[in-house]
């Protein structure tokens, strides 16, 4: 995987694998020896008095599952067997329903999952060439309103609920404004303000809700470019259209209209484009008298860069460090244009003409930068919401099926595209496609080898799409759970897709250890009927444990309440539920596909035979199964 799921994910697979491999060695070397100690737990009853209370319990749990299995499993088997297509149809259905619930948000999904962090971070962005004392204003404003939320807050709670608040003025030390320098930027302001974690002052008030709270206290500010106020891990702003066009008048007149647009969705905050307010500047060009003295345009700008932002004259070691002198104009005459009407320019030959013989001042503005994208214009344009409350995702889909290819149809050469966030989802989910048909594809080999089969893995691989209705209805029974007993809740997100992933490997375990013994029993001379009926109650208890024990070591982490346990919670739901279901599954769709794929050969023999009779016949007939 690449980005950030790959980055975050990586190291699951460094210490899964080699766990894996370390099991397999101890099941082949280890456990053997082990169980030559294992003592017989006989059924009869003077034998039973020989035994010790752990082994008495061992041997009634035993007895007490053998008579669930012959009262509830093997009848059960024995309808769907005799049923088995309508079996079959029974549980595609609950498939197709378990995937609709998230195809229609009825159990809410999100791509990335977005988790509040005990830490609120305001971003301001003031027009370029602000001065440093205007961004430096509005961020004490905004921290005096942030220490003063503080002590309501301790007022109304009795204990401290902000932990620390830390502004900084001319810069954002904890991000980036648009891929500009986040230090020493005079326009740039930040507030971080640390919360103390909610489960060490009980308060249910968690960092969405004070930013919430800290934003309608802000207000809008005169002139800001743009105010940011991020509460979750892997912040970022939720939608991201970039348009292009070879025209920046274009894409400025088509960024105002998007942005109108965005603005009818009343729950949508914060939005702006990455356009920078031009600066004022002044063009020095030259006169023709510049010409006859020699003067050429890089003399004239070096002079007056010298003038005013000053010619290092020498390095003084002072320490470790180095101190610059630099040769400039005094500071009373540098804050005042008029100088440049006294100054002097000095000619190659070393004759001194006043400044405005050689050159004359034309103002102007100037953008700060230009951003492209395959060498066309670009501007990006975003907004904010809170996710718990709106779907980002039908938002998007809604402009781009109706407003975005009318805006960019009016005008020339322009077009659209996802960025940020958006951009890096569909990467990922074409990823997670990708990679679940190379797993699919691994499975069936590593299937087929020991099968000696094209076909038989396709029984074992069928249950791999049902253990999706697991990871689903998990998520929503999980949910239900967080929510009642720990006001939580969780979301079908691309960690639950990964977790998805690794299930496909993980479910086939059940699968494959029934249709081995299904495989033995045929070698062995057995009608396939009584070795399907036989191999589900023999294999009952194998195939139970083992995916109770998985399920089993995930529960900590599925109510694990840590803040940096609720990216991993997902995937651990998709996995533990996704099993445990499966399970139940394998135990009575493997033997009602299996009897399935006989009655296809079946069928497939006694047409083969038609044709052959037939053939040799001269006549046909009705074929018969």
């Amino acid at each position: 995987m690449t980005g950030w799921t790959g980055n975050n994910l990586r190291q699951i697979s460094f210490v899964v694998i080699p766990v894996l491999i370390f099991s397999l060695v101890e099941s082949k070397l280890i456990l053997p020896a082990h169980l030559k100690h294992c003592k017989k737990l006989g059924r009869g009853a003077a034998h039973r008095q020989n035994l010790s209370w752990l082994s008495r319990l061992q041997r009634s749990i035993a007895d007490g599952l053998e008579n669930g299995i012959n009262r509830f499993y093997q009848p059960l088997l024995e309808r769907c067997l005799q049923h088995r297509y309508l079996t079959f149809s029974i549980f595609f259905g609950v498939l197709a329903v378990a995937w609709s619930l998230v195809q229609t948000n009825r159990i809410e999904s999100s791509f990335y999952p977005r988790v509040p962090r005990d830490q609120v971070t305001i971003r301001l962005t003031m027009p370029s060439g602000t001065p440093f004392a205007v961004t430096h204003a509005h961020v004490q404003r905004m921290e005096r309103l942030a220490m003063e939320y503080k002590d309501r807050l301790n007022e109304k709670h009795g204990t401290n609920i902000i932990r620390s608040i830390f502004a900084t003025s001319g810069g954002q030390p904890m991000g980036r404004s648009w891929g500009r320098r986040a230090v020493g930027v005079a326009e740039l302001g930040e507030l971080v303000i640390e919360l103390v974690p909610q489960n060490e002052h009980g308060v249910d008030l968690g960092s969405r809700t004070a930013s919430m709270e800290l934003r309608r206290a802000i207000g809008e500010i005169p002139g800001a470019e743009r105010l940011s106020i991020g509460y979750w891990h892997g912040g970022g702003r939720n939608i991201w259209l970039r348009l292009t066009s070879p025209d920046f008048g274009d894409l400025k007149d088509a960024s105002k209209q998007l942005q109108a647009k965005l603005e009818e969705y009343p729950e949508l905050n914060e939005i702006s484009d990455s356009f920078e307010s031009a600066k004022s500047e002044f063009e020095l060009s030259l006169k023709p008298q510049a010409q006859y003295l020699g003067i050429t345009a890089s003399d004239l700008a070096r002079q007056v860069r010298q003038a005013f932002f000053g010619s290092e004259a020498q390095r003084i070691q002072r320490g470790r460090d180095d101190i610059r002198v630099m040769v400039r104009y005094p500071e009373d005459q540098r804050r005042s244009l008029s100088t440049l009407d006294s100054m002097m320019i000095r000619a190659p030959n070393g004759t001194e003409v006043p400044f405005d013989t050689v050159a004359e001042i034309k103002p102007g503005i100037s953008l700060p930068s230009i951003r492209r994208i395959d060498r066309k214009r670009q501007i990006t344009v975003t907004a904010n919401a809170d996710s718990d409350e709106l779907d980002i995702d039908a938002i998007v889909e809604e402009l781009e099926a109706k407003y975005l290819p009318d805006l960019t149809s009016r005008y020339v050469g322009m077009s659209y595209m996802k960025s940020g966030r958006a951009l890096q989802a569909e990467e990922d989910a074409r990823n997670i496609t990708f990679y679940t048909i190379l797993v699919l594809i691994g499975v069936y080999v590593l299937l087929a080898i020991p099968f000696r089969s094209y076909v038989k893995p396709f029984v074992v691989m069928a249950i791999i799409p049902f253990g999706l209705v697991g990871a689903i209805l998990g998520h929503a029974i999980m949910d239900w759970i967080l929510g009642v007993f720990w006001d939580g809740s969780v979301t079908f997100n691309v960690m639950s897709r990964l977790g998805f992933l690794a299930l496909c490997g993980v479910v086939v375990n059940d699968s494959l250890i029934l249709v081995h013994f299904i495989n033995t029993r045929l070698r062995q001379g057995e009608p396939i009927e009584t070795a399907v009926r036989t191999a589900g109650a023999r294999r009952f208890r194998p195939i139970l444990l083992t995916s109770l024990t998985t399920f089993s070591g995930l529960l900590p982490l599925m109510f694990e309440q840590s803040r940096q346990a609720q990216f991993m919670i997902p995937m651990a739901i998709s996995l533990a539920w996704g099993v445990l279901f499966a399970t139940f599954i394998t135990l009575l769709l493997v033997p009602v596909n299996t009897m399935i794929l006989e009655d296809i050969k079946r069928g497939f023999k006694a047409y083969w035979r038609w044709q052959t009779d037939a053939g040799s016949s001269g006549t046909k007939s009705e074929p018969t199964v």
